[in-house]
């Protein structure tokens, strides 16, 4: 369940316009949304995934994005589109020169990191043109499944992807 009166943060693809837009289901004004820093982590590639995990890493950090205006509706679907993998905490970030607490998405059990660092730019030019059209199937679920089919479902949307690229390992989740 998500407090309300904090706003959520987010450190992947969820950072990129397209991706955010295709899970809200809406267009989005990027202006509306805050840059922001998490000391103390920094962001892997998870070990079978292209998605990032946090990793407690003293001495770093990792970019993120606020979101301080969203609906219920949109944490809704950002929930769905997380489908229970990450675990929602609390977390200090620095917002300009400010300490803001929020809520981002912990990786979870079953989650390992690859122990590669992740880069927004990078995802975006190697995994995000093959990761749209997944995204925007997945996203067509919501509200027709529940958390744990849709975990099953993006398992199957991603077997399928693999599956039409002749063997070429897709790497493709959120």
């Amino acid at each position: 369940m998500h407090d309300n009166s904090l706003p959520l943060f987010f450190f992947g693809s969820l950072m990129d316009q397209d991706v955010l837009e295709i899970v809200l289901g809406r267009s989005v004004d990027m202006q509306n949304f805050k840059q922001g820093f998490l000391m103390g982590y920094q962001c892997e590639r998870e070990a079978k995934e292209s998605y990032p995990v946090l990793i407690p890493s003293p001495g770093k950090q990792a970019d993120v994005l606020i979101a301080e205006t969203l609906s219920p509706k949109d944490i809704d679907r950002i929930l769905f589109y997380e489908t229970g993998e990450y675990d929602l905490v609390r977390f200090t970030l620095q917002e300009n020169e400010t300490e803001i607490t929020a809520l981002g998405f912990a990786t979870g059990e079953g989650i390992a990191s690859s122990g590669q660092r992740w880069h927004l730019h990078v995802w975006q030019k190697k995994d995000k043109a093959a990761f749209l059209p997944l995204a925007k199937r997945f996203m067509e679920a919501y509200g027709k499944i529940t958390l744990p089919e849709a975990l099953l479902f993006w398992d199957e949307l991603v077997l399928e992807y693999d599956q039409d690229e002749a063997g070429t390992s897709s790497s493709l989740a959120s």
